[in-house]
């Protein structure tokens, strides 16, 4: 059973029989950043498995900028890596791209990107919201090759989540003024990309009918996330397994970074005197790292972890405080596969196919998380009962495999077979 149950969840990075390299589309794959660690966030971790899944049943080629990496590129993949994107805030303000985008337009990308646009592809695709810098020449190149089709890789539905994540920040005037300016470049951006993409991708179904109002059309490809990580057959939360919660995931971004101090602000002091460690896990810059062992010293601030396995076997459950920012979180799977009970905030939990209170728990606010937290850190047979659910529910649905054979149809005269 076990073996099988390995077999049904890592399945899609398995090399794929399909058609000759010859007959396979030929793929210009667009993407911020080149997707491996240090590039940790959930947005490259999503990249990093569309695109060695894709590179499966099509010939991918893929331009993104640096992530200061070392290179450690894929077989069957052809990577352009240009230099970083830029630094700073201020030089987008007088630009009519969104902060994201702008931060991806240097000249080196630009340069490379028009080399490429030299050669036949079957279809362009735009990665994220940060690639709409790259839609005119897309478009410019399909009313060249009107058998070319372009495809939004998108995350999230973005101007929602990146209206909440502005209003959650204390902002000056003048920093108000620019983030109401860079949102309004956000909807343009994404409402382009939605209205000229011959395909787009969903990671969530919940953003198809916001989708629909703006780009219309049966156009759209159920593309929620695979998983190829670890994955632990069984596991017993005991008496004996410490009395200690996780918070994983990068914090790189502003947005993240709040949500985190937002959390450790609510819980530190109640989450102590009840006697239950918290470890905290994830990419994050030094100086946020230094505040929270300075200001919360009983907390465990790690930083990024190579191998999560282990910590994640050491913890009772991992806590999802996000309080902004919408889509699917990659590190979800993380938490379901290697059996860590889950417990988060309504709405920040989403995308799974276990309901709430089944395959995991939620609470309306950050207090009542921590009380949540507090009532059930000792009640072993609810948090094993939650991770057993979780597994079970999600085991199938998560092969990277089905995703590249479905993509692959998307492009060609099967298209039907898998657009919504």
């Amino acid at each position: 059973m076990t073996q099988a149950m390995t077999q049904a969840v890592t399945q899609g990075m398995e090399q794929a029989a399909g058609a000759p390299a010859q007959d396979r589309p030929r793929v210009l794959y667009l993407t911020k950043v080149y997707p491996y660690p240090p590039a940790t966030a959930g947005d490259a971790v999503y990249s990093r498995g569309i695109i060695e899944a894709v590179s499966q049943t099509c010939e991918v080629t893929v331009l993104c900028a640096s992530s200061g990496a070392e290179r450690r590129d894929p077989a069957g993949i052809d990577w352009h890596v240009t230099g970083p994107q830029r630094r700073g805030r201020a030089g987008s303000v007088l630009s009519a791209l969104p902060l994201i985008a702008w931060k991806g337009a240097t000249a080196d990308f630009t340069a490379r990107l028009k080399q490429l646009l030299q050669q036949n592809w079957d279809a362009i695709v735009l990665d994220n919201l940060g690639l709409a810098h790259a839609l005119p020449a897309a478009l410019d190149y399909r009313a060249r090759n009107p058998g070319t089709k372009l495809v939004y890789i998108s995350h999230e539905y973005e101007l929602p989540t990146r209206s909440a994540k502005y209003g959650s920040y204390d902002l000056s005037l003048p920093k108000r003024i620019m983030a109401t300016r860079d949102l309004a470049k956000v909807q343009r951006a994404e409402e382009a990309l939605l209205r000229h993409c011959d395909i787009v991708t969903v990671i969530n179904t919940a953003d198809l009918v916001p989708f629909r109002k703006i780009g219309g059309g049966r156009k759209y490809l159920d593309l929620s996330p695979g998983y190829n990580g670890p994955v632990v057959a069984s596991r017993r939360i005991t008496k004996e397994t410490p009395r200690r919660i996780l918070l994983l995931g990068g914090r790189r971004s502003e947005q993240k970074r709040q949500i985190l101090l937002d959390w450790m602000a609510a819980a530190y002091g109640r989450l102590c005197a009840a006697g239950i460690e918290m470890v905290i896990a994830g990419d994050m810059e030094e100086s946020l790292r230094e505040r929270l062992r300075r200001d919360y010293p009983k907390a465990q601030t790690l930083g990024f972890v190579e191998d999560l396995e282990a910590l994640i076997a050491s913890g009772r459950m991992g806590v999802i405080a996000d309080t902004v920012g919408g889509g699917f979180k990659m590190r979800l799977l993380s938490h379901v596969f290697e059996r860590l009970p889950m417990v988060g905030l309504d709405g920040a939990i989403s995308g799974l196919p276990t309901p709430e209170g089944r395959g995991y728990l939620a609470s309306p606010g950050l207090e009542a998380l921590v009380d949540l937290v507090c009532k059930i850190i000792d009640d072993a047979d609810l948090l094993n009962g939650l991770h057993n659910a979780a597994f079970d529910d999600c085991i199938a649905a998560y092969s990277w495999q089905t995703r590249a054979e479905a993509f692959a149809r998307a492009l060609g005269p099967d298209a039907g077979s898998v657009l919504v």
